[in-house]
């Protein structure tokens, strides 16, 4: 990437204002940045739901799918199948943790490989 400070300041005359402008938007960027790619992560029941929406998008893909090739169809069958099941035990997992069902003491499992 590269940057054209001089080119900038040229094009937007180099007010303060402008100039104010451009160093928020560099610094929403950084933060967004920086907290997309943290190694952080949601803990106990705040963690399970955020996934939904990922193999919810798995599924529609592979539900909306218009393929000829039997193979793949059973692929995409594969796909269907797999993601109703978790997204049933994301959900299932959820409400065992809402009724309270698991005691607040219960360990975590240790980081998989990698992690």
């Amino acid at each position: 990437m590269r940057v054209r400070l001089p080119r900038f300041l040229q094009i937007t005359g180099g007010n303060a204002a402008n100039l104010t402008i451009a160093a928020a938007a560099v610094a929403a960027l950084t933060i967004s940045l920086w907290l997309a790619h943290s190694p952080e992560t949601p803990g106990g029941v705040a963690g399970i739901p955020v996934v939904i929406p990922h193999h919810s998008a798995v599924l529609l893909t592979s539900e909306r799918a218009h393929v000829r090739d039997p193979k793949v169809g059973q692929i995409a069958d594969g796909f269907i199948e797999a993601q109703q099941r978790e997204v049933s035990a994301i959900r299932q997992s959820v409400s065992t943790f809402e009724a309270g069902s698991v005691p607040t003491d219960a360990k975590g499992l240790p980081l998989r490989p990698g992690n």
